[in-house]
This record gives C-alpha cells, structure tokens and sequence, in this order.
C-alpha cells in the first residue's frame, strides 16, 4: 500500500461540500429505488410503501430535530439544515434496516442518531461517531423485537451464523444454504429479503466506483477494508480446512461468501468512508480501514453477533483521533511510521485469523434454530 503525504499549501478541490453531498445522496437514492422494485415486484406495493414511509419518517424526524437544534443554537434553520446535510444520515440509516421494522422504531433511532450521534458534538463536521451507525446500534439493542410480519425469513448472514457456526461441512451444506437465498446471484444482485440497500452488491460496488471515481471517497478505504477481510477469511478457510465447492476451493469461495453477505460491501463504500468521523490522511485511512476489517471477522467468528461491520465501524471511530495524533509530526517520519503501524496492525489481523479458525462453527449462536431467528441484517 503506497502513502502519499501532502504538506501545505494545500489546493483547493474541484468538487464543494454541497456537490459531493449531492452525488453522495443520489447513489444512495438509488440503492433505495431498487429496494422498493424488488419489494414491490415480488411481495407486492403495500411493501414498498412500507419502505417508503420509512425513509419518510426517517426526514421528516432529521429536519425537526435540526430546527429544533438550530433554534436552541438561535442559528437560521434553513442554513442550518442546508448545510448539515442530515438527509443524508436519514437515507443511511433507512437502507441499513429491514423493511420489517416499525416506523417509531425508525423514528426514535433516527433521533438518537442525530441528536446523540451529531448535534450534541456540535453538529456536522464535528461528531465522533458515524450518526447512522448510532441510530443502527440503537435499533440492535433495544428494538430487535419491532418488527412487522412482512417478511419472517432470516437473512444469510443470520442463517450461516446461527445454523452453521460461519463453517459450512460440505458441499451439500453449502448447497443447501445457498438455495434458501437462489443461489450465488442471487447474493451478488441482492434479489432477496434483508436490510433495504445492502443486499444489491453488485449496484453498491457500481456506485462506489463511480464515486471513486469522482473523487468523493477514497479508493483505499473500501479496498484495504475488503481486502482484509478477504485475506484473513482465506487464512482461516485454509487453517480449518474449509472443504471444496464444485472444484473452488475452499480458501476462495469462502471469502467471497463473506464479502457478500452481510453489510460488509456497502459500509466499506458509504459508510467507512465517511470524511468526519475517519481520518483525514491517506495512511490514517488505510489503517482505520485495516482496523475495520479485522474486527468485522473477529466479530463474525468468535463473536455471538452474526454480523461484524457495524461494531467495527464504532470502535474504529474512537480511534480516528488517536490515529490522527500518531501521524501528526513531520512528513518523513509520518511516513514510516505509517508503514510500521500498518504492518504491526497486519501482523495481528493474521494472529486473529489463526486464533478465528480454531474457534469456527463453536459459536454458542449454532445451537439456536433458524425458526426461532428473525433478526435481519444488522450491519
């Protein structure tokens, strides 16, 4: 991984706040769309009116709890709101969630997300926490329960996590669970039931192309985040003897598995990425998404959670200023510093790897029967 370190005069950029807010809102528009055609095509309108209010409510929450906060603040409303850009959280936060969850419970989450994820830090720029993720985390603890019988079904993560211990024995066992959820395409186009905007992967990854492409967010973040995830998973495929599937083996259809389910594919490009709350150099970056990555398989792995991204994305935010600290000093210096850091961090995502493949398929999770999961993807 090359660092590239600037020292100032810095150049001022192309793209304004507004304009990357703008083309940031309209990918995840789309992400949304999609939800609501799939939804609506194959279980019928009233399920994609179900998302629609949802996101609905999620707005209509964020712009009351922003005038209410720009009149506190005795700040204009309008600018307050037009340049906060808590919309933007709301969208998040709605593609984050099932479309079996209630709309308080998306309400009060949505609150928690802005008023205790954002505003009392002092607003956008200043949070410590990525809001959204916040306003997830909220609905985890305290609102797994309020859900409407839209759909009952377990995601996949939920499945293979509880079901099978993340370690499927066989290839009958891959089989089986991957018919459940029509297959590998199926998880690749996200034509199933789960959190609104993080089954479509291969849309997400479309769309973080287009943004990397842009410039509005970093190319390294979602490839080192990935990338870890990748590499550790092949490490504890190859460590647990993970059997072969239709002649893939084991270390290579198992970290794809991986990458796919979940939330992994769109925290890496919308969420990550977040300018705020993730450091600001390019080193710093890379080590958060290094970070990132190792505590979203250690989580999945050995931890009674089915899926890892979320908590990943949370801890990492307490350390963006530690790791801004860290790199702070002279150029040179930050430099090999970096590659130190990055390399000791590598080391010990290795170490977790080794440690992850003696503990697979042993979760105490595996005992619990899928009728009994109704949980959905919880990024």
């Amino acid at each position: 991984m090359k660092f590239k370190f600037h020292v100032s005069p810095s150049i001022k950029g192309n793209l304004t706040t507004q304009e990357i807010m703008k083309e940031l809102t309209c990918c995840l528009l789309v992400l949304f769309v999609l939800a609501c055609i799939y939804y609506g095509t194959n279980y019928g309108a009233d399920y994609a009116m179900q998302a629609v209010a949802m996101l609905a409510a999620s707005l209509v929450t964020t712009f009351i709890c922003e005038y209410l906060f720009a009149k506190i603040r005795k700040r204009d409303p309008k600018s307050e709101i037009k340049n906060s850009f808590g919309w933007v959280t709301a969208i998040i936060l709605t593609l984050m969630v099932p479309i079996t969850m209630r709309i308080y419970a998306v309400v009060i989450a949505t609150a928690f997300a802005i008023i205790f994820g954002k505003m009392l830090f002092g607003g956008f720029g200043h949070n410590v926490f990525n809001p959204a993720a916040v306003g997830r985390a909220v609905i985890f603890a305290s609102f797994a329960g309020a859900t409407t019988d839209l759909v009952t079904s377990a995601t996949p993560t939920t499945t293979i996590a509880s079901n099978l211990g993340w370690m499927p024995s066989s290839a009958d066992e891959l089989s089986q669970f991957l018919s459940q959820y029509g297959g590998w395409s199926s998880l690749f186009l996200g034509t199933y039931p789960g959190a609104l905007g993080e089954t479509f992967t291969l849309a997400i990854v479309i769309l973080g192309i287009f943004l990397i492409v842009r410039k509005i967010i970093d190319w390294r973040v979602p490839v080192v985040y990935l990338g870890t995830i990748f590499v550790m998973t092949m490490v504890v495929a190859i460590l647990a003897g993970i059997p072969s599937y239709h002649g893939i083996p084991g270390f290579l259809w198992y970290p794809v598995l991986h990458l796919l389910l979940g939330g992994a594919v769109f925290g890496a490009f919308f969420m990550l990425t977040d300018p705020v709350t993730s450091p600001t150099a390019p080193a710093g970056r890379t080590i958060f998404a290094l970070g990132a990555g190792i505590l979203t398989v250690l989580i999945r792995l050995t931890g009674n959670l089915p899926e890892g991204c979320l908590y990943s994305i949370l801890l990492m935010n307490m350390f963006t200023p530690m790791i801004e600290s860290a790199l702070d000093g002279k150029q040179l210096e930050i430099q090999t510093k970096a590659k130190k850091m990055f390399a000791c961090l590598a080391i010990i995502g290795l170490a977790l790897a080794f440690y992850s493949s003696t503990q697979i398929g042993k979760s105490e999770t595996a005992a619990v029967p899928q009728a009994e999961v109704k949980e959905v993807d919880q990024l």
